[in-house]
């Protein structure tokens, strides 16, 4: 590599490291003093213009907001009778952090979830988002909680709402080991006003954000279709974490039938999986302080039933809803099984063993012992291109002029000394998928949330922020990180005999600072836990390279 490929590569590097940031400063978001959603934009507008297609059942008029609390030993919600039932609280109570007693999912932005609507015979737009009544007087007998347990699993709460001179239903069922509810939502007593048969289920307002520094990367609404994950980005990263500020509205629209739909911060999801749709739009737009994401699905009444998954991404939780989100959950569509079996290690292990920093340890010892007869295959490779490095380039001086005598004479080197120059690269592809699959479960995984370690670092899925310095996070991994990078490529050049090109020695020694540096703004903000184990993973390469190095 010449100085000028270097320098490109630099150059390169720079401009994908700072381009967001160099966005943001360019061309700023517009601020908005009042941003709402699509849907809640239609509910403004009936109020200003009597003429508005906003049809408000005035039968529900008179009700007032009652919540039902449901009890599982997964969350906490509170049921609204609003919309027909709708989650007014959702309190999460596992992977919590050192000083989060529980996670509320539901806030301002997203409070007007599970909102039901359909065309009627004159064209208008209904929105079922009154007060509805219970069908079980709960309220009338004293009641309005349940728990949820092993004796009692389940708990179907139903809402009906009288429309002109018919009658509409919204069933929740809640299940105690689970997250998913299945919403049941029977408009077949009003389907003569229905206009084409269809109604619009729509989760309002995304989610709010559990990591404010990491979210933004993570942001997008998926659709399913035909085997297919289609992603809707929503965030975008910034130098010392994520962005997730004010964004321009948009939207994308899916026709054909959809498995499910959804939308997803870093650990947490709420997804719908509809018995059947033909039709499913994503908006994202700026609310309060966070971005807020609509689904909108279209669905027939003849199919009533739609899976609502609303929790954190857990493995386990998402592939048992059977529609492939699973797939994304641990990254790359196309690593998944590949990254399914590093994360069933990392599972196995932690069995084993209940600290998940030791574990993160273990791992990078156990990837780096398994990986070792392909790792020295390489570097003994690479050590006799080094040793033969002063004879390769006396062929290139002396037959410049000649490539074709000098491919040949190369090739007899090579023969010679029993070297193919593709050995060093085939361990490297070969090992590649695993590291990335190692890369973007412990990237990923919700399990690192709130896990401690040793010392400072209290939180495996967030940086290890020591200290700030004005608003800049000091952060500790990263440094260890790098710096045993930097040894690992020394360790690498310990043994290269001199007298080679000056050029090419003059690339290297570059190298061993300029990658080392990449790597350290690269992940600095990336959580705890994946720094940890490439420490570790580096520092297990320092000590195979000098094994390798003092072999004769």
């Amino acid at each position: 590599m010449d100085q000028k490929t270097l320098i490109g590569f630099i150059l390169i590097g720079a401009i994908l490291l700072f381009w967001p940031t160099y966005l943001d400063f360019i061309s700023p978001e517009p601020q908005e003093t009042e941003s709402v959603s699509p849907v809640e934009n239609a509910f403004q507008e009936t109020e200003k213009s009597p003429a508005a297609s906003y049809v408000n059942p005035p039968e529900s008029s008179d009700l007032l907001k009652r919540v039902y609390t449901v009890e599982t030993p997964l969350f906490t919600a509170g049921i609204s009778n609003k919309n027909g039932g709708s989650l007014s609280s959702f309190l999460v109570t596992k992977h919590l952090k050192d000083g989060e007693g529980f996670l509320d999912l539901i806030d301002e932005e997203n409070k007007n979830n599970l909102l039901v609507s359909y065309i009627n015979q004159s064209g208008e737009e209904v929105f079922l988002d009154d007060f509805w009544s219970e069908s079980k007087p709960w309220f009338v007998e004293g009641k309005n909680s349940v728990i949820l347990n092993k004796d009692n699993p389940t708990e179907t709460l139903s809402y009906v709402l009288q429309v002109g001179e018919g009658f509409v239903q919204k069933d929740l069922t809640f299940f105690y080991n689970s997250y998913e509810v299945v919403v049941n939502t029977n408009l077949r007593g009003i389907k003569d006003d229905v206009l084409d048969g269809n109604f619009r289920l729509d989760w309002v307002g995304g989610l709010p954000l559990t990591e404010p520094t990491q979210d933004g990367m993570f942001l997008e609404g998926l659709v399913g279709q035909g085997g297919d994950i289609e992603s809707f980005k929503a965030g975008s990263t910034g130098l010392f974490g994520s962005s997730s500020g004010t964004i321009e509205r948009s939207s994308k629209q899916y026709t054909g039938p959809a498995d499910f739909a959804g939308y997803r911060t870093k650990y947490f999801g709420v997804f719908f999986v509809p018995q059947k749709t033909d039709f499913v739009e994503i908006a994202k737009y700026s609310s309060g302080d966070r971005i807020a994401v609509d689904i909108i699905t279209n669905q027939n009444i003849n199919f009533e039933e739609t899976t609502l998954y609303f929790g954190p991404l857990e493995y386990g939780e998402i592939s048992n809803l059977g529609v492939g989100i699973e797939e994304k959950i641990l990254g790359w569509q196309w690593l998944s099984s590949v990254s399914w079996l590093v994360y069933s290690i990392m599972i196995f292990m932690y069995s084993l063993i209940p600290n998940y920093g030791v574990v993160v340890i273990l791992f990078a010892i156990l990837i780096k012992t398994v990986t070792y007869p392909l790792m020295a295959k390489q570097l003994r490779s690479s050590k006799k291109m080094q040793e033969i490095n002063p004879l390769l380039n006396d062929i290139k001086n002396k037959y410049k002029n000649n490539p074709t005598v000098q491919q040949q004479k190369i090739a007899a080197l090579f023969q010679e000394n029993k070297i193919n120059p593709l050995a060093g690269c085939l361990p490297m592809l070969i090992q590649m998928p695993v590291l990335m699959s190692v890369f973007m479960v412990f990237r990923n995984t919700i399990e690192f949330r709130g896990e401690s370690f040793v010392f400072w670092i209290s939180d495996l899925s967030a940086a290890d922020t020591l200290f700030f310095i004005g608003e800049i996070p000091f952060n500790v991994l990263p440094f260890l990180m790098s710096a045993s990078m930097y040894y690992t490529m020394q360790a690498g050049m310990a043994n290269q005999p001199s007298g080679g090109d000056p050029a090419q020695e003059a690339t290297q020694k570059m190298m061993k600072y300029m990658f080392p540096g990449m790597m350290f703004f690269l992940f600095y903000s990336f959580p705890s836990g994946l720094n940890l184990y490439y420490l570790c993973f580096n520092v297990m390469q320092i000590a195979q390279q000098k094994i390798i190095n003092k072999e004769g």
